[in-house]
């Protein structure tokens, strides 16, 4: 970040605004405003991203900002994934996007250890779906799919079960291991990140 390279450490959220506009002059003071919530790490919106890619301030104190430092201020999931109410507005979230793609939502479990977080309907097939969340670390997120791959082979009475998962935790399953999950009704879906979480198959 330029203002950072500048020599400065501390950044008001109207200097973080301007810099910004200089970049890009469409951009209005609003939407400007709302983006700072987006990637702070530490941010109350419940808009802010999940992705620990995407998430770079601190906020110090009302209106100060610094560039965030987990050795500094801590691991990214204590500020992002702390609280089941995170937990369930992230879940609620994916559930109004599996409506939207003509599932009925019967169950929502968020945080529950070793249940799905939404239970749903798809025709006259029953659903488990699991959700992997981006922000935690990747031994975090594997050691999870884990611990779902495991509670899906023991569990009964799912006609199939969706697994949502980063696209880079995706990419670290073989094909081959893709295949034998795909043969005992286990099918991926991307979850991806913009202003809203979207998935895709």
């Amino acid at each position: 970040m330029e203002l950072y390279e500048s020599g400065k450490t501390v950044f008001t959220r109207k200097e973080l605004a301007m810099y910004a506009k200089k970049k890009d002059q469409s951009r209005s003071e609003a939407s400007l405003d709302f983006e700072i919530d987006l990637v702070t790490v530490n941010s109350n919106s419940k808009e802010k991203y999940r992705d620990p890619e995407k998430l770079f301030l601190y906020r110090i104190d009302r209106g100060r900002y610094t560039l965030y430092n987990p050795e500094i201020h801590g691991p990214i999931d204590e500020h992002v994934y702390g609280t089941l109410s995170v937990r369930r507005d992230f879940v609620n979230e994916i559930a109004r996007e599996l409506e939207n793609r003509g599932y009925k939502i019967e169950a929502r479990h968020p945080g529950k250890l070793l249940a799905p977080d939404i239970i749903a309907k798809l025709g006259n097939e029953k659903v488990s779906i699991w959700i992997i969340d981006p922000v935690q670390e990747p031994a975090n997120q594997l050691k999870n799919l884990a611990y779902i791959i495991g509670s899906i082979l023991l569990s009964r009475g799912y006609s199939k079960h969706i697994v949502i998962v980063p696209q880079k935790l995706l990419s670290r399953i073989p094909a081959t291991t893709r295949d034998l999950f795909g043969s005992l009704n286990i099918r991926f879906m991307v979850l991806r990140e913009e202003r809203k979480y979207s998935i895709s198959a």
